[in-house]
């Protein structure tokens, strides 16, 4: 069984960046779901083995953790350990279908890992990061249906079609050829389905696009500079990243031609001045430099001014207010600041959603020096609401980093600004992966944004640390990208999303997904709930 299970980890592992053979997702997983039929699994321990297959298959996949300090091997282990734990659990609840209750393989299979994928996607904080469906993000026509069902609905297909092929399997010879051919049946039509919906999607989204071509978008500078990210305590180093950004810029605005640039984006935390804001009512201490307070916004309004353009930068924000005490207390945000062209700040994001072990160590209120133990951003605390950053009539919501790693999140931003008539126009992601040089992460990173502009049917542009930077529309298509571990300029000419025949948006929201969220998943994983507190004495799974 062993050797059965990690090959097959190893075979789905390869649909994966960097070699990216994504029909494998489509057919490898066989050589797991082959033991669900079986009425007893070999060996002492067989969940320990599957396990153990699990925790191969994601070392392969999310080997890119190691990459940011020598300490990350340590989290590379863990992580891989915690979600190998998913696979025997997805045999277990499986075979509770199969062995039990009789039900067909072709829909216990699908049901049970997108259950523990919704499971996994929000738990702890949520990482889903390397979901089956990102093996698909070269494929649009398949990808449409995130934007009904989420990208949990384009996992339950590929399950759906390797659960139809094991059955097959299985019947063949002992069961006649038609049979056989029944068992493909639901692939058959679960695939078809996709595909005209992918193909009347793209349809659509072409017409519309005639109809709409005079409504000139806003062009958009994507900076991407490219320096090594541990540099958080070298002073030196922080001017000269500030420099090379802002030398990228100017070269921006020089190559735009006859058009004028619209707004400048840099990465997360490029802009290395933080933004100082103080709470309303709080009596600065006469201690504190004014300089402090004032110096990042006039170095961003100074940046404005040099480039005649709006600027959108990642920036640390810290907000000053008094302790109990009466003691000042300032607390940290990581945060992306709109500057208009006069150089006034328009808008403030605090990103919402921070990377354990990146941004924050649990407990380490209680116990201060655990925040010594992350390499890179520090401590920082969570903002608490999306932000829509209009200009000049085109609305920008904004996340940063992992953030388009939790598709709630994403639609959680979409749905709340929408709620208040302030559906936003573009997606604006933020990233500095220079941590994983030039790794598959990059990969992996851009597949979680394709997913989350279909599933909102709402353009997305990254600006990125060391890549990757690109320019997705509203249908996953990926129209511009930078080579990673390079710096770039990408100039975009944003084509403003036509949503009004769209199908499944409304007045209020852009995308049935948006308007109904996880209606797909959510029943899935309540399934493997009531599958986990299945009781039957007279039968058992095997322990």
């Amino acid at each position: 069984m062993l050797r059965w299970a990690v090959a097959g980890s190893v075979l789905v592992s390869l649909a994966f960046p960097p070699l990216e053979w994504s029909y494998l997702a489509w057919v490898t997983p066989v050589l797991w779901l082959r033991w669900i039929h079986v009425a007893q699994l070999p060996g002492t321990h067989p969940y320990r083995t599957l396990w153990l297959a699990g925790f191969v298959f994601w070392l392969l996949v999310v080997h890119w953790i190691r990459l940011p300090h020598p300490l990350n091997y340590i989290a590379w282990v863990v992580l891989a350990a915690y979600l190998g734990a998913y696979l025997p659990v997805f045999m277990a609840l499986s075979r509770v279908g199969v062995q039990r209750y009789g039900l067909p393989l072709w829909l216990v299979a699908p049901v049970a890992w997108t259950g523990l994928d919704w499971l996994r996607g929000n738990l702890m904080t949520g990482f889903l990061m390397g979901s089956l469906a990102h093996t698909q993000v070269g494929h649009p026509l398949v990808i449409q249906i995130a934007s009904l069902a989420g990208e949990y609905g384009v996992t339950f297909l590929i399950v759906l079609v390797a659960a139809c092929l094991t059955q097959s399997l299985h019947s063949y010879p002992s069961q006649p050829a038609r049979i056989v051919i029944v068992c493909l049946i639901p692939a058959v039509i679960g695939v078809a389905a996709t595909l005209l919906y992918g193909s009347l999607q793209s349809t659509n989204y072409s017409c519309l696009l005639e109809n709409t071509n005079n409504r000139q978008g806003p062009r958009i500078a994507l900076i991407q500079g490219h320096t090594r990210a541990d540099w958080k305590n070298d002073l030196k180093k922080q001017r000269s990243i500030m420099q090379e950004h802002q030398r990228l810029s100017l070269s921006a605005v020089e190559d735009s031609g006859h058009r004028d640039i619209d707004l400048v984006i840099w990465p997360e935390t490029a802009f290395r001045q933080s933004l100082v804001t103080v709470a309303e009512g709080y009596k600065v201490p006469e201690q504190i430099h004014r300089s402090y307070l004032t110096t990042g916004r006039s170095e961003l309004a100074e940046l404005a001014g040099q480039l005649n353009s709006a600027v959108l930068v990642g920036i640390q924000h810290v907000h000053l207010s008094g302790a109990a005490d009466g003691s000042p207390e300032a607390v940290s945000f990581n945060s992306a600041v709109l500057v208009d062209r006069q150089g006034t700040v328009r808008d403030t994001y605090d990103k919402m959603h921070r990377v354990v072990l990146g941004e924050y160590v649990p407990f380490a209120k209680w116990l201060p020096v655990l925040a010594q133990l992350t390499p890179i951003t520090g401590a920082i605390e969570a903002g608490t609401r999306p932000v829509a950053m209009q200009l000049d009539k085109v609305i920008y919501a904004t996340n940063i980093c992992y953030e388009t790693v939790v598709p709630h999140l994403i639609r959680q931003h979409v749905v709340q600004l929408s709620a208040s008539g302030k559906t936003p126009h573009v997606l604006v992601n933020l990233t500095n992966d220079a941590w994983f040089w030039g790794s598959s992460e990059l990969d992996l990173h851009l597949a979680c944004g394709i997913f989350r502009a279909v599933e909102m049917r709402t353009p997305l542009v990254i600006a990125a640390n060391g890549g990757l930077s690109a320019y997705v529309d509203a249908y996953g298509n990926v129209l511009q990208k930078t080579p990673r571990q390079q710096t770039a300029v990408l100039l975009v000419d944003l084509k403003l999303p036509p949503r009004s025949d769209a199908l499944g948006s409304s007045d209020t929201y852009p995308s049935f997904y948006a308007a109904h969220g996880d209606w797909f998943a959510i029943p899935c994983m309540v399934c493997c709930v009531l599958a986990a507190l299945a009781r039957n004495p007279g039968r058992t799974i095997d322990s």
